[in-house]
């Protein structure tokens, strides 16, 4: 028997009898660094905020191009909001209030993408230029919904959609050089299945149907060429970066990674909103950038006098009250130790 063959066996008994990942010391850090506060209000460069059904509705999604723009979909506003690195409001860009979902995408030569949806009047894009100014634009009558799929090589596919033929769809990707959605002839792209080539070999990430880690959350199972099991790793898949390290969601703050041998190499554990985990991006380098509201009480606050540790009420979430003034831009900066 190889020593191969051995390890894989050792491993898949370690598996067995202790479920979920093999780990050992982490090797990865991230550090929290507050970039910029924004206010909200009713001036240009403030973001809005409403009181809907006793929720407390605020902006959750934002893009980075690789100049370090933050573009911010300022929904109460309907408009998609740029900011400078360091915080500073530039422009905005409008859209209607029946639209029904709203992407905004910066590409490599910091262009904005916008694709917007509406049940009326179909799939709209376009694209404008880093001074505002509109380059192309499109409307797709046949389609009113869609679907993105960031492929694990960077490659974002947009499946376009039909409400009244849910079985119609059509993929298209992001053409930067003919500023124009690039029809594919291909098969719609499987929900929640990774695949990433490193060192000449493939492996698959795949969610295992119902399993759990015993508490109500998903395991990712790795395989290799052979779909032979490697390691269950705890979470969803959320970023591969190109080292082969795989960042799962596996609660509602806490983001793991994982090498492709299924061992644990760091974690990190948000200080923001319960949802924060949709409201994340990534850089190249595996940073992590948070959008989070700016809380309304201090440490000390006696409200947390009655929240118990593992709650369904977590204290963070006594911070985000209509009392909020803002929110606030936080880079979690990788460090390899």
């Amino acid at each position: 028997m190889g020593m191969r063959q051995t390890a894989r066996i050792i491993l898949s008994l370690a598996l067995m009898l202790f479920g979920g990942a093999p780990s050992h010391a982490a090797s990865l850090e991230f550090k929290p660094r507050e970039l910029f506060r924004i206010p909200f209000g009713k001036e240009p460069g403030s973001l809005g905020a409403r009181l809907e059904g006793g929720n407390f509705i605020i902006p959750r999604t934002f893009s980075i191009d690789n100049a370090g723009h933050f573009y911010i979909d300022d929904t109460n506003k309907r408009r998609i909001a740029r900011y400078s690195p360091a915080g500073a409001y530039q422009m905005e860009f409008r859209y209607l209030a029946t639209a029904r979902q709203v992407f905004a995408q910066p590409d490599s030569r910091e262009n904005l993408w916008l694709l917007i949806s509406d049940p009326a009047q179909g799939m709209y894009y376009g694209v404008f230029d880093p001074q505002g100014r509109s380059l192309r634009s499109g409307i797709f009558s046949r389609f009113n919904q869609f679907i993105l799929h960031l492929d694990d090589d960077g490659t974002l596919r947009v499946i376009l959609t039909s409400e009244k033929d849910p079985a119609t769809h059509q993929t298209y990707v992001l053409d930067e050089k003919a500023l124009l959605m690039k029809k594919l002839s291909i098969a719609r792209p499987p929900e929640n299945h990774h695949e990433i080539r490193h060192s000449e070999r493939t492996y698959y990430m795949d969610p295992l149907p119902g399993a759990s880690q015993g508490d109500g959350r998903p395991v990712t199972r790795i395989t290799d060429p052979a779909h032979r099991a490697i390691a269950d790793i705890p979470g969803d898949v959320i970023y591969i970066t190109g080292r082969g390290e795989i960042y799962t969601r596996t609660g509602p703050r806490e983001i793991r990674i994982y090498d492709l041998a299924g061992f644990l190499k760091g974690k990190i554990t948000l200080k923001g909103l319960r949802s924060a985990c949709s409201a994340l991006r990534f850089d190249s380098n595996g940073s992590l950038y948070e959008l989070d509201g700016i809380p309304d009480q201090s440490d000390d606050d006696l409200r947390r006098a009655g929240v118990t540790p593992g709650g369904s009420i977590d204290f963070e979430d006594l911070h985000y009250t209509p009392a909020m003034t803002g929110m606030r831009l936080i880079q979690w900066e990788r460090i390899n130790r």
